[in-house]
């Protein structure tokens, strides 16, 4: 058998760009699921938000340093891995019949 050649990945910069539109749908779908449950995951995704604008400053805005930039991915990493483990949770909770609006297929 050939192995396979690894699948091309995006360059940073391409997802990096898509990652406001992300994060948007990521909040619509927590507050379809969730409603009123939600306000627990607000501060984790305002959080993401704000480090995602500290890494994309807009025209004028002082841009991070190489080392800031560095520290800023890494927090928002950590924070999408802790996001992930919350709503895989949740998941689990739901399928368990624990949480109202998650875990179905």
């Amino acid at each position: 058998m050939k192995p396979q050649a690894a699948a091309p990945q995006a360059p940073a910069a391409a997802t990096i760009d898509a990652a406001p539109a992300l994060l948007q749908e990521v909040r619509k779908t927590v507050a379809a699921r969730l409603g009123v449950g939600r306000h627990g995951l607000e501060p984790m995704l305002d959080e993401l938000g704000q480090t995602l604008a500290r890494l994309m400053p807009g025209p004028g805005d002082a841009r991070l340093s190489p080392e800031e930039q560095e520290k800023a991915r890494a927090s928002f990493a950590g924070t999408v891995d802790t996001l992930e483990d919350v709503l895989e949770a949740l998941h689990r909770a739901g399928r368990a019949g624990n949480v109202l609006g998650w875990g179905e297929r």
